[in-house]
């Protein structure tokens, strides 16, 4: 962001937020609801608040600040509130009124400033108390919809939610969400029903004697969860399973493209007319409908709301979805034995149907690119160097993992890191990278680390930039709490010893399970001391660190990642779930 379009935009906050001091619920409401989107919302989503506060933003603040604690006008503290959204984020302010109390036309905008937490923290514990407020704030207001009974509000509220909920900067966190996962689930289908968009239908009977299971995939789009689908299909049993490719009618070509080779048949779907999606699916008189991209992050996604029905026999998930996925309608979820600890099952209200081994296995569509040829002078990195590098993305990077990456590289002065967090499989769009890089910068010139020591490797539209760099690091590092997953393929491939840290939900578990799977245990650390004195001790040991690079290269050629399917473990898990389902004991 330059230093005009800065201007403008503190100028536009301190306007905006002038007229939601005035309290004029009418004015506020235009403001909320006109033809161009939500402009309380819009100036909250631009990253305004990443930006310091000058002392004229303070002294709005306060006024907000003051209007909250004292005031005993409802709509006066609902106004401050929304103006205050502009400078501060949710789980830091004391907001003093509930939902029940706030006017109707203001209801969505506020449901939605309560929900829109920080996308990345500069502060430590601050992703614990954004996760802890929104938890507490889906909790009122699955309560209030509960026992409110008037339409209007519901309707409100709930559209309030299905806009605002989103927790890919805070689901990081290694902590259990199975009771968030339920709530949202629940008001999804609350919202479902309330706008004529629920159809649970129970589906028909088998014929009798059929001998095949139609298996329905809702196919991702992202590269990374094709990626998991693919391998999670490759050694499936065709003979038994018949695939059919559900893709988004606005990409059909492309997707399509990349699951040629795993399913029998494609079927369109008009995303914009889920009614239309929903009977289309039931059609298809589907045993097995599968659900390939992550459905647990955000509510409005086309593949979420469609497994919020019941559309198949059975209806499961995998790990593209990074939790539970909440909803009765889904029956089993299917990880790797590695990849969940011994009390995993409280963590999910699916049955939870486990693999041998992990279900990281990826397969990526097409020939895998070839590294592009880098040189360290034009990447910007001295030759004598040590190159660190790591592609964990801008949501899962905390001060934490800034702290250890810190310390590694205060530990060994000429080691330089490239960091490429800005994939295109989480977002399309990266608001405020500016001051994400300065904080990283911040941290590590607290370490004595300086500026010259970071790259950055800006989006790319194929991963042979990424390749030539990991062709050329000493060492990758990979992300924690929330581990890497098909991000850790790449340095594999290429040779370059990862070093993990290993968590206790299955989020945190995917870079550890994948390791262990592979026979590279060692590289598996149980604590941030121990990753950075991992870390520490392969860059300080060049034999050592050879020895580790043959062996992951090794390790690599011999599981034939990036190649091998899991589809014959994942077909009889399938089967034997739809048995029980069906309460039969042959298909």
């Amino acid at each position: 962001m330059d230093s005009e379009s800065e201007r403008r935009l503190r100028e536009l906050r301190l306007n905006l937020a002038e007229v939601c001091l005035e309290g004029r619920v009418e004015r506020i409401a235009a403001l909320c609801h006109n033809a161009a989107g939500d402009a309380i919302l819009t100036m909250v989503n631009s990253g305004v608040r990443h930006l310091p506060l000058t002392k004229v933003d303070q002294a709005v603040a306060e006024r907000c600040h003051r209007i909250l604690s004292v005031e005993h006008d409802t709509a006066r503290k609902v106004s401050a509130y929304l103006a205050l959204s502009l400078f501060s984020f949710p789980h830091s302010i004391e907001r003093s009124f509930d939902l029940v109390d706030v006017p109707t036309p203001l209801l969505a905008t506020v449901v939605k400033s309560l929900l829109a937490v920080p996308l990345f923290f500069t502060r430590d514990g601050a992703r614990r108390r954004a996760l802890a407020h929104v938890e507490a704030t889906v909790q009122e207001i699955h309560k209030a919809v509960t026992v409110i009974d008037e339409n209007d509000f519901r309707k409100e509220v709930l559209t309030g939610f299905m806009d605002g909920y989103g927790v890919s900067s805070i689901y990081s966190e290694d902590v259990p969400l199975r009771e968030l996962a339920q709530r949202r689930a629940e008001l999804i289908r609350m919202y479902l029903e309330l706008t004529g968009l629920l159809h649970d239908d129970e589906p028909l009977p088998r014929a009798e004697g059929e001998s095949i299971v139609r298996l329905g995939i809702l196919c991702p789009g992202a590269m990374s969860e094709t990626a998991a689908v693919r391998g999670h299909l490759l050694g499936l049993d065709r003979n038994v399973f018949q695939v059919i490719a559900f893709v988004p009618d606005e990409a059909a070509t492309t997707v399509s493209a990349s699951f040629e080779d795993v399913a029998d048949d494609f079927v369109a779907l008009p995303v914009n007319d889920l009614n239309r999606a929903a009977e289309i699916i039931r059609d298809e008189n589907l045993d097995i409908l599968m659900a390939g991209a992550n459905i647990t992050n955000t509510c409005r996604f086309p593949w979420t709301l469609l497994m919020a029905q019941r559309l198949a026999r059975l209806q499961a998930v995998m790990h593209s979805c990074s939790l539970t996925s909440g909803f009765e309608t889904v029956d089993i979820y299917i990880n790797g034995v590695l990849n969940e600890p011994d009390d995993a099952s409280d963590d999910y209200t699916e049955e939870l149907a486990l693999i041998p081994g992990s279900s990281n296995h990826y397969v990526f569509p097409g020939k895998q690119p070839a590294p592009e040829e880098l040189t360290r002078e034009r990447i910007g990195v001295p030759d004598a160097a040590l190159l660190l590098a790591s592609g964990a993305n801008f949501f899962k990077i905390g001060p934490d993992m800034i702290n250890a990456w810190a310390r590694i590289l205060e530990n060994v002065p000429n080691a330089h890191l490239m960091m490429y967090p800005f994939n295109p499989n989480w977002t399309t769009h990266y608001p405020f990278k500016e001051g994400f890089l300065r904080f990283v910068q911040e941290r590590f010139a607290a370490h004595g680390v300086t500026v010259d020591r970071l790259h950055v490797l800006e989006t790319q539209s194929t991963r042979a930039p990424i390749l030539g760099v990991l062709k050329l690091a000493d060492l990758y590092l990979d992300s924690f709490p929330y581990s890497g997953a098909v991000s850790l393929i790449d340095p594999l491939t290429m040779g370059c010893p990862p070093v993990v840290r290993e968590g206790h939900t299955a989020r945190c578990r995917q870079s550890g399970a994948l390791l262990r799977e592979i026979g590279l245990d060692v590289l598996v650390t149980k604590s941030t001391d121990d990753y950075v004195t991992v870390a520490t001790r392969l860059l300080n040991d060049h034999a050592l660190r050879r020895e580790m690079a043959e062996a992951v290269r090794d390790a690599a050629k011999f599981a034939r990642l990036g190649t091998d399917g899991i589809g014959a473990e994942v077909g009889d898990v399938l089967l034997a779930a739809l048995k029980k389902k069906l309460k039969t004991a042959v298909i």
